[in-house]
């Protein structure tokens, strides 16, 4: 399985007020996406499990999520990590792994 973390860090109130629409649309094609095992929210935090490397690269190079991506610098700052595992990874994991990487300017 493929286990993607994301975090963003928002940099204002105008940001956040961008931010809002975006997640919504994200969310919405979560719920339509093929290959997606589970997603789960923790503040602004997210984690996805793929059925493979190509699912979740199909998700995130198309709609919303590309906008979003291409549009995160009027939010604030992301990061995100992808790795493989067996097993779903608990939030303490997730953080450990995120923690170990920088913010994209």
């Amino acid at each position: 399985m493929v286990i993607t973390a994301t975090q963003i860090k928002i940099k204002s109130i105008l940001g956040f007020i961008r931010f809002i629409p975006r997640i919504r649309n994200i969310k919405s094609q979560l719920s339509k996406v093929d290959g997606l095992l589970f997603v789960e929210f923790n503040g602004f935090r997210t984690l996805t499990g793929w059925e493979s490397l190509e699912a979740m690269k199909a998700f995130r190079r198309n709609g919303h999520h590309l906008d979003a991506m291409k549009n995160v610098k009027h939010i604030g700052k992301s990061k995100s990590v992808t790795w493989e595992t067996e097993l779903k990874p608990n939030w303490n994991q997730v953080k450990e792994k995120l923690n170990e990487i920088q913010f994209n300017a």
